[in-house]
Formats: C-alpha cells, sequence, structure tokens
C-alpha cells in the first residue's frame, strides 16, 4: 500500500500486469518503493484479474472482453478513477482497446513515465546515487509504449537525469526495431523471437553500447535469455531507479540469479494457466457467463 492509503483511500489503482505479479514479485515491490519514496499517489486492490492483452493478440475477442468486463467491474467496485502500471502492454491495453471492448470505459490512464519523470524535476535531491554503473547506456523502445502509445522521451529523459549517458541503438525511436517479445511471438515462434531479440543485442554490440535498459519486462525476458556471452547487460529501467534513489544497493536481479538458476523461468503459457487458476478461484467464469450474450 502505498503511505498515501494510510491517510485516505485512494482513487489510482497500481496494476502490476501479469508478467510483473506473477513472475517479478521483487520488482513488483520495487516499484512500489519508488512510487512511495517519490510520493506518487497509488493503492493495490486484492483481486488480480490479466487484462487481456493475451486474448485479444490471439483472436480470442469475446474473452478478451469477458476480462475487460470483468475488471471494470473490480475498478467501479473500488471507486478507481485512474490507473498507473509499470507494464507497457497493459498500458496499450487500458489506454486503447478497452474503449473498444467496452463503450462505457471511462477510467484514465497516467503516463507513469511522465510522473516519475516530473517527480524527479521536483525534486532532484531525491537521487541519492549518480549513476555511476550505468554511465553509457542504451535504451530499447517497448513496441507497445513507443510505437503504439507514442511514449519515447519520458524514460530517455529520466535516465539522463539520474547521470547515464544515453547512447541511441541504431534504429531508435519511431523506427525501433521490435526485439520480439511482443504479440506472442516467444509462444507461437520461439526461434523466430530468440533470432530478432539476438540480432536487437548485436546492433547494441556494434554500437559500442553494453547495456541495455528496457521498460518492458517482456522484453527483459527475452533480451537477457539471448544476451549470454554477448557482453550486453540487461536491465530493467526500475532496478536503475530503484539504484539512483538509494532504494537498493545492487542489481537485485543479479541478487536472484542463484533462485533463478534452480527452476526454469516460467513460460508465457504457464504464466497465463497461473492466471486462469487465479480466476477461475474467483469463480470468474460463472460470474461473466452466466446469462451474457457475447454476440
Amino acid at each position: 500500500m502505498g503511505l498515501f492509503s494510510i491517510f485516505k483511500k485512494s482513487n489510482v489503482l497500481y496494476f502490476p500486469g501479469c508478467i510483473t505479479y506473477f513472475k517479478h514479485k521483487d520488482i513488483f515491490e520495487l516499484y512500489q518503493n519508488i512510487f512511495d519514496r517519490l510520493d506518487i499517489e497509488f493503492r493495490i486492490i486484492d483481486k488480480k484479474i490479466c487484462c487481456g492483452i493475451h486474448a485479444l493478440e490471439a483472436g480470442y475477442d469475446n474473452e478478451a472482453r469477458k476480462l475487460a468486463r470483468r475488471n471494470f467491474e473490480i475498478f467501479k467496485e473500488e471507486e478507481i478513477t485512474k490507473i498507473i502500471t509499470n507494464s507497457p502492454c497493459c498500458y496499450k491495453m487500458f489506454s486503447q482497446d478497452y474503449s473498444m471492448l467496452l463503450p462505457e470505459w471511462n477510467i484514465d490512464l497516467v503516463n507513469l513515465w511522465e510522473v516519475i519523470l516530473e517527480k524527479l524535476e521536483e525534486r532532484p535531491g531525491l537521487i541519492k546515487n549518480k549513476a555511476d554503473d550505468f554511465e553509457t547506456v542504451g535504451y530499447q523502445d517497448s513496441c507497445y509504449l513507443g510505437r503504439y502509445s507514442n511514449i519515447y522521451d519520458e524514460p530517455r529523459k529520466i535516465l539522463k537525469m539520474i547521470g547515464c549517458n544515453l547512447k541511441e541503438i541504431p534504429d531508435t525511436k519511431q523506427e525501433t526495431i521490435c526485439c520480439g517479445s511482443c504479440g506472442g511471438l516467444p509462444d507461437t515462434n520461439p526461434k523466430l523471437a530468440d533470432d530478432i531479440a539476438k540480432e536487437r543485442i548485436m546492433q547494441a554490440k556494434r554500437a559500442g553500447i553494453k547495456k541495455i535498459v528496457v521498460s518492458s519486462l517482456k522484453d527483459y525476458e527475452l533480451l537477457k535469455k539471448n544476451s549470454e556471452d554477448s557482453g550486453i547487460d540487461i536491465i530493467e529501467l526500475g532496478e536503475v531507479l530503484g539504484l539512483a534513489l538509494g532504494i537498493i544497493k545492487h542489481r537485485i536481479k543479479e541478487e536472484a540469479n542463484e533462485k533463478i538458476e534452480e527452476r526454469e523461468i516460467l513460460s508465457e503459457t504457464e504464466a497465463n494457466m497461473k492466471i486462469e487458476e487465479e480466476l477461475k478461484e474467483e469463480d470468474y467464469y460463472d460470474k461473466v457467463g452466466e446469462g451474457e450474450d457475447d454476440n
């Protein structure tokens, strides 16, 4: 819970997204700490329903609509009027697709990266550690955040604010080459996804970049998997912020490496199975299926 919610029930929901919540609890907790440090208003609700983007992209429009409708019911029950999320795919889904799936959708999506930038500009003294270990970095634009949502500048300005020397990877911003993580490609054609990721990493390497910062955990997982022996380090934006704000002392992903080596990272399919189990536990299908006409 955010500190704000101790005194007042916030109407701003932090929606972490399935990958953050189910697969990267450390990042989920880190972002909450970042929000608290920057005095970003938020609260969390216990009910966790997938935003539905995987169903929509796979062509299951009715299922995506059911998920959207159930989420909307929950948000209204909780009196949510605004949403922040660190998940680019959830941002794209809520800000664009929900209005097509649900004509009555009226909840605002907040550009989290713009809010973080504004907070840092207002209170630069919060930056405790300039980016000594991240002097020269490249930034990989998430397709959902960049191409779909036109958010390019804010993450770059954040990196510069905390002391990073930003060097653009070739084919950047509007011309950014996808890293291969979107649209379910790692599940439907994992070899092609890996090949695309490796090519993107080689582009950065040829440009003399040794560290790539990403704002998407989907991008993080695929690029990290394909960066072995490349000399390229893949970093999630929250980690850089956590270091700069003094919330963490070292890379939390490195701290978790031993645990990751002991188990296989959940595939997208396995993660979706976990989501389905959560939905069944809440009798979701009974709730949305009873008497509902999707035609």
